[in-house]
């Protein structure tokens, strides 16, 4: 389990004291399961699954090549609905403060002219939780607990050029995350994201961005009998944006997620789409006389 992504990634490192600042809603949506390749009709314990979350991501330019960045956010609600009426009477929503994401970015090597940047990012993930969520004097199953109630690691690397005679920004990302057991001794698995994504200004105020992202994670793992909330999965996402710069420096994106490919490893629910809204400034500290 991780953060829901926000269709707007820092790939490149800051300017010195240039502070950024990245807010979002995403709604994301699960039903139908899949063993493998295969769709399983009329099968199955739940019948969908969804989540709104709230997230901010910050990011403070230290120095020209190294930029202190953090990520957290709230799960507005989580629910994990019944095929059976009655149980699905007695489910209650999850919510609360996901993960926080604390880390370095450094640029290995840049090239200003070219807006070409090869760059790095190691992070520390960690959990408001010290012990799960309950409702109604009820502790809620894995898939509506808000975060993974451990620490866990993120490494990041990722290259960006911009093609100047055709305005295109090039970009390749790999983010990879792993978890610690929680208080349950549950351990959720690892997460490897790889981005292949194309943007291009279509006018002075609106610029295209075409992601396609490939989502690999590892089952969870725990020593008990317990359920596991997920087995793996293997899925190819697409996930077109539009950003629209507004008065005061402020820009306003509209995104959305497609799979187009989904392979799980067991019998689960498949992600069926996600879309979203997000809203970002980057604000200038330096003196007038190093302007």
């Amino acid at each position: 389990m991780g953060n829901p992504t926000g269709g707007q990634e820092q790939q490149s490192v800051l300017p010195a004291k240039h502070l950024r600042i990245y807010s979002f809603y995403k709604h994301g949506y699960n039903d139908t399961y899949f063993r493998e390749n295969i769709r399983l009709i009329n099968y199955g314990t739940f019948s969908h699954s969804l989540y709104d979350f709230a997230g901010l991501q910050l990011a403070y330019g230290l120095t020209h090549r190294l930029t202190l960045e953090h990520e957290t956010g709230y799960f507005l609600q989580k629910q994990l609905r019944y095929n059976d009426p009655q149980l699905d009477a007695l489910t209650r929503k999850g919510y609360g403060l996901s993960n926080g994401v604390l880390g370095l970015h450094y640029a290995l090597w840049s090239h200003p002219r070219s807006a070409t940047e090869f760059s790095v990012a190691a992070a520390l993930k960690y959990s408001y939780q010290s012990s799960p969520l309950e409702v109604d004097g009820v502790e809620m199953p894995v898939e509506l607990q808000p975060s993974t109630g451990a620490l866990g690691f993120v490494a990041r690397a990722a290259f960006v050029t911009n093609l100047s005679s055709t305005g295109l920004t090039v970009f390749l990302q790999h983010r990879f995350e792993t978890n610690r057991p929680n208080y349950r001794n549950y351990t959720f698995g690892n997460a490897h994201h790889t981005s292949l994504g194309l943007g291009m200004p279509l006018q002075t105020w609106l610029y295209a961005n075409l992601q396609l992202r490939n989502e690999y994670r590892s089952s969870d793992t725990t020593p008990s009998a317990a359920r596991l909330a997920s087995e793996g999965s293997n899925l190819l996402i697409a996930s077109p944006a539009l950003s629209f710069q507004l008065p005061a420096q402020f820009q306003l994106t509209l995104f959305a997620e497609l799979p187009v490919y989904k392979y799980y490893f067991g019998e689960q629910l498949s992600y069926q789409y996600a879309f979203g809204i997000g809203f970002s400034r980057q604000f200038s500290f330096l003196s007038r006389q190093s302007l």
